[in-house]
């Protein structure tokens, strides 16, 4: 003679099968705590220490003070360097860009003269941050080219035509910028 189960009794199987692997996962997990315990296991002598158990870790535990640096440690915190102030360069410097060549320190306001060889500027530096360098140019033509927030990590030069425009660094409201011809 055969049994045969119906659906129904093979569902309600899987389902006791399922809960006993539950319920069998909640007791390892509470024989685990208890196992670790989070206190002393007699309840009138709190501050009493436990038991000593040896350490296998040099390591201080979560719950261990932290310790104090010690003087010849260096702090956390570095102390800032004092940048050096950059001097905008002279009329006569500026003039010299004239080539498409020349590194030059700027502010806002700064004017850069025509490139003519290179078909680019004149250029006005429209400001100088820590976001950046505004630069501006309109040609004869009336075409207007902005460059802006450049910066010294953008990865390249800005090039305009046939000139390229770098940033250096900026130091507070100055710029140092190189001008050369874009290759």
């Amino acid at each position: 003679m055969t049994t045969s189960e119906s659906p129904a009794r093979r569902r309600g199987t899987r389902l006791s099968v399922a809960r006993g692997t539950a319920a069998g996962a909640v007791c390892v997990l509470a024989f685990a705590a208890a196992l670790t315990g989070c206190g002393s296991d007699s309840g009138g002598d709190a501050g009493a220490p436990g038991p000593a158990t040896p350490s296998r870790s040099a390591e201080p535990s979560p719950a261990s003070p932290t310790p104090t640096p010690s003087p010849t440690r260096p702090s956390a915190s570095p102390t800032p360097t004092k940048v050096k102030p950059m001097k905008p360069s002279s009329p006569a410097e500026l003039r010299a860009c004239a080539d498409g060549s020349c590194t030059v320190v700027v502010t806002k306001g700064t004017e850069l003269p025509r490139a003519a060889g290179l078909r680019a500027g004149p250029f006005t530096v429209g400001a100088v941050s820590g976001e950046g360098v505004d630069i501006s140019s309109v040609d004869p033509s009336g075409f207007t080219s902005n460059l802006l927030g450049q910066r010294p990590d953008q990865g390249g030069p800005a090039t305009i035509n046939e000139l390229s425009i770098s940033v250096l660094a900026i130091t507070g409201d100055t710029a140092k910028l190189r001008l050369f011809p874009a290759k």
